[in-house]
């Protein structure tokens, strides 16, 4: 064989430890940064829409005459006190 025979293809064996572990850092870098980001966009963020719009639907003095009218509240009996008719309400004021 001649001088224009191709060269062997040797495994490169100089620094093969130090590149792949600067591979696994650059990955675990990225997976660190993705985790929270994917956290919050996936799981928090639905989760205070959802209590922002049951928050702003929400009438305390409605689920208070529920757990009355139901027996849940030991000072308030069943059948004691409960919503009024909107027009006997409106004539006490006057």
């Amino acid at each position: 064989m001649g001088p224009e025979s191709k060269p062997v293809f040797k495994f490169p064996m100089h620094d093969t430890h130090l590149n792949k572990s600067l591979r696994n850092l650059k990955v675990a870098c990225v997976l660190a940064l993705m985790a929270p980001i994917g956290l919050y966009v996936f799981h928090n963020a639905p989760r205070k829409a959802k209590y922002k719009t049951f928050y702003s639907h929400y009438d305390p003095m409605d689920a208070f005459e529920r757990m009355m009218r139901g027996g849940y509240l030991s000072s308030c009996p069943p059948g004691s006190g409960g919503k009024k008719d909107k027009k006997d309400s409106k004539d006490k004021k006057k």
